[in-house]
């Protein structure tokens, strides 16, 4: 009987514990819009991420990466913070342009690259340099950052209008309550999609195509490598790409295009 329970004892302590996986915290901001993050409201009013080119890379990452995953919805005033306070591990869509302390963040290579397009209604002259912009209310998103743009906003050369959508922005303009919607072409060509577009047209900017990236949080390099590396390796074989494909059919290269 004695050896009997010291057998079991033996089993017990020798059976391998699976350890439970690690886990990613990834933002994916309800600021961004379509195809970039696609939310619907659930019956107790919070936001449920539903798909979108962030949530679809990031489950991609996770999956390689044989890591669980965790969204967190912010708003994209706070992302910035919470990756720095150790709240969460990624987020992507970001620019080191668009937040204030880009060296103390870690970031993945670029995803892709965006062009950002100025909407305005067809009766409207086309919009080609700053000058055509002063004096103009620009509808633009609540928190984000538009480094062409922001000391023109701080001296009132252009008039910044914040919306907590591109859809309402869109709107707003077809009501003539906004001169121009500042936005980029994926999210404009998305729209298009499936909203009504009429009396609206795209013009490119002037500015070269900003490139788009995953940020990572400092404190934990050892993941954050691990993360980096595995995008990569999606960039690399094609996994990005695929996934733009199924939000952007159509490439898009000028403004006819839009």
């Amino acid at each position: 009987m004695r050896g009997f329970a010291l057998f079991c004892f033996f089993v017990f302590i020798n059976t391998p514990v699976l350890a439970e996986p690690q886990t990613i915290r990834a933002i994916v901001s309800d600021s961004n819009a379509p195809p970039y993050a696609i939310f619907d409201a659930a019956f107790d009013h919070n936001l449920q991420l539903t798909g979108g080119i962030s949530k679809d890379i990031l489950e991609a990452l996770a999956q390689r990466s044989q890591l669980s995953l965790q969204f967190l919805a912010l708003p994209r005033g706070r992302v910035e913070q919470w990756l720095l306070k150790d709240q969460a591990d990624i987020a992507c869509f970001l620019n080191p342009d668009w937040v204030t302390q880009p060296s103390t963040l870690l970031w993945s290579e670029a995803l892709f690259t965006t062009r950002q397009v100025l909407v305005r209604q067809d009766t409207q002259p086309a919009i080609t340099q700053i000058s055509d912009l002063l004096g103009k209310r620009i509808g633009t998103d609540r928190g984000f950052s538009y480094p062409e743009f922001d000391s023109l906003f701080a001296q009132q050369s252009l008039i910044r209008d914040d919306a907590n959508s591109l859809q309402s922005n869109l709107i707003r303009l077809q009501k003539a309550r906004v001169d121009a919607v500042l936005t980029v072409d994926l999210a404009y060509h998305y729209y298009q999609l499936h909203h009504n577009s009429e009396r609206l047209i795209a013009d490119l900017l002037w500015t070269t195509p900003d490139a788009i990236y995953c940020a990572f949080s400092p404190n934990n390099p050892e993941l954050a490598t691990k993360m980096q590396q595995t995008l990569q390796h999606m960039i690399a074989d094609g996994t990005i790409q695929h996934i733009l494909q199924r939000y952007k059919p159509n490439p898009l290269s000028s403004a006819a295009a839009l």
